[in-house]
């Protein structure tokens, strides 16, 4: 039974993409690709013996397997091709969604980025427009990483991001600069005074953790987790070896793939890779 499957993403179409994720998705104006999600707004796929599977139906077959010690698939991946400035928003904690009566809970996020450009988060002041002048703005470098939880205000714009995220898509827009609809009042109501961070390399949230790795030609890197992870490469033709089956999948320029839980394996090759892998609750 296959332990590494391929992601085949959802894409979003927005009107605030760039153009660097047309260049792999192959549709005009791509500005999200969801790689892994078994949220009903975007629901992934993997290829699992030659043909496509919803992520979801995988879930009902091998639920027991890739779920151990979660209740329910515990995050979101995403690339993120962000060209114009996306609206000025925050995301609620679950117990804020619950409060303001939403379905979807709460969210908490990370980005990582992918290229050089602009993040905006925090707000500077507590009486505010919500203009993006209002928050602080980062100069980020490629492989910066910036933690984002519940209630902490942000934007972004000219910049290529890694996305990892609990399994949510609940969002309130502050400010919009394309005349949309705005989510002000509740948005209010989910501001926390939080601590702006930027780490490199690396993204360590209390729901998942995302690094960033390097592998060398002739120089593999070996791994075993008791949790699935999600691996996304950022250059072309890295390969992930199942070392128990030796299994190989190819993975191309900003391709990605799942790894079952307990799955001893090995990434070679020459470049950069994301590991991303969720954290299961501490109990008491």
């Amino acid at each position: 039974m296959e332990r590494i499957l391929k992601n085949i993403p959802v894409i979003k179409v927005k009107d605030w993409a760039g153009e660097r994720l047309e260049k792999y998705r192959g549709v005009k104006k791509a500005g999200e690709s969801w790689e892994v999600s078994a949220h009903p707004k975007g629901i992934s796929r993997v290829l699992m013996g030659g043909r496509e599977k919803l992520l979801t139906e995988l879930l009902k077959e091998r639920g027991d397997e890739i779920l151990e010690g979660f209740e329910e698939f515990p995050i979101m991946v995403k690339v993120l091709d962000v060209g114009r400035m996306l609206s000025v928003q925050v995301h609620p904690s679950d117990d804020d969604a619950k409060l303001l009566g939403e379905k979807d809970r709460g969210k908490a996020e990370g980005w990582l980025a992918l290229s050089r450009g602009t993040v905006y988060l925090g707000l500077k002041d507590d009486d505010v427009d919500f203009s993006p002048s209002s928050l602080n703005k980062i100069e980020a470098d490629i492989f910066d990483a910036f933690p984002i939880p519940p209630g902490l205000v942000h934007t972004a714009e000219n910049i290529f991001l890694l996305e990892v995220s609990t399994p949510s898509d609940l969002t309130y827009r502050l400010y919009d600069p394309y005349g949309r609809e705005t989510h002000a009042e509740k948005g209010r109501k989910c501001i926390r005074k939080l601590e702006v961070r930027k780490t490199r390399m690396r993204l360590e949230m209390e729901e998942f953790g995302v690094e960033m790795l390097t592998v060398e030609q002739g120089k593999g890197l070996a791994f075993t987790d008791d949790v699935f992870n999600v691996l996304v490469s950022t250059d072309s033709a890295l390969k992930v070896v199942d070392a128990e089956t030796e299994h190989a999948l190819i993975l191309g320029e900003y391709e990605s793939c799942l790894v079952m839980p307990h799955t001893k394996y090995e990434v070679v090759g020459s470049g950069y890779f994301a590991r991303i892998f969720p954290k299961k609750k501490k109990k008491g």
